[in-house]
């Protein structure tokens, strides 16, 4: 008997580059379609009710939930997979609560603070002149939207040297982006991104690094910017490379250990992404989190499975078959329920 599977995504009508979801939709489909007993349907949403008319509709076993937005609005993620909670549909990827925590920065990197796990130094900062930031936290600071990611609001100039640069850079996203600012104390390390794989004990896939082209980013901080991500044709973009995180055992152990931790402190299942920085003494701090980290061919996490031996549609295989274990549970356990009723 072949499992349904529905493939969510969010119709955007005017998308950014970090929301155009449509060529990693497209790769989605033909590798979910490749995996054996599968009948896969996908269906774009432009807004919640849609979504419930899909399920209803279409009666899936499980759902590929790749609905990053809803309404064009990032803050909206966890919209979608509350929606499927309700009505008691299996889907991928974190439930609706991890991402809404995950989605509050600051709030993120408190629960990892009171989990143990090292973070530096964090204020989330909603008015447009940041007085509570000043002397409780130590330059250099970085300076960074609450509710983004892909770097959206990340520039050269968002980590800060003084309290003129602070007022400055909050004032940007505090009124630019109409949203709190999160400042942090800058690591100046190496940058490594852990990406995890898998349902209910997630495999940490080898990690990756970035190279910081020192004709760039000599006299500059060595973070990853909107345009390194997004623009293809700027400076920061050609002065970035993810490369594979060559480090000593001992140093990749610390590096899983904190991501594993992570992953499991803020409840996040089946993929996700833990950024780290590595500071003079080679200590991980997680300076973010990604629970719906991009699965497109060529980005971090689809490199990382390939580090460790596994193809395009194998990763995106393992991630429908965390959905569809649970639903497989689930309906176990209703058949229990009701013999154990009717008897």
């Amino acid at each position: 008997m072949s499992s349904r599977v529905l493939l969510l995504s969010a119709r955007e009508l005017d998308p950014r580059p970090d929301t155009d979801l449509r060529l990693v939709v497209r790769d989605l489909l033909a590798a979910l379609r490749t995996h054996p007993g599968c009948d896969v349907v996908h269906h774009e949403v432009a807004r919640i009710a849609d979504v419930e008319r899909a399920v209803r509709h279409f009666r899936p076993d499980a759902v590929f939930n790749a609905c990053e937005t809803l309404y064009g609005d990032s803050s909206n993620e966890p919209a979608v997979p509350f929606l499927l909670e309700r009505l008691g549909v299996a889907f991928t990827g974190s439930a609706a609560a991890c991402l809404r925590q995950c989605l509050h920065k600051a709030d993120a990197t408190e629960a990892l603070r009171a989990a143990g796990i090292p973070v530096p130094g964090t204020l989330r900062i909603a008015a447009e002149t940041p007085t509570a930031a000043l002397g409780r936290l130590a330059y250099p600071l970085i300076v960074k939207p609450e509710r983004e990611d892909g770097s959206v609001g990340i520039h050269a100039s968002s980590v800060v040297h003084d309290d003129d640069g602070l007022r400055r850079a909050v004032r940007e996203l505090v009124v630019g982006l109409g949203q709190p600012a999160v400042v942090q104390e800058y690591i100046d390390g190496r940058e490594i991104a852990v990406a995890l794989l898998g349902w209910p004990e997630p495999r940490v896939l080898p990690p990756g690094g970035i190279a910081f082209g020192p004709a760039i980013f000599a006299a500059r901080p060595r973070i990853l910017t909107y345009a390194s991500k997004w623009d293809e044709g700027s400076a920061d973009y050609r002065g970035t490379s993810p490369i594979a995180a060559n480090l000593p055992p001992p140093v990749l152990a610390r590096i899983a250990s904190v991501a594993r931790r992570a992953f499991r402190a803020l409840g996040m299942r089946d993929y996700g992404r833990v950024d780290l920085r590595l500071d003079a003494a080679g200590r991980p701090y997680v300076i973010d989190v990604n629970p719906n980290c991009d699965l497109s061919t060529g980005g971090g996490f689809v490199k990382a499975a390939a580090r460790a031996g596994l193809g395009y549609e194998d990763a995106i295989g393992a991630i429908l078959r965390c959905a569809l274990v649970r639903a497989s549970d689930a309906r176990l356990a209703s058949a229990l329920v009701s013999g154990i009723v009717g008897a």
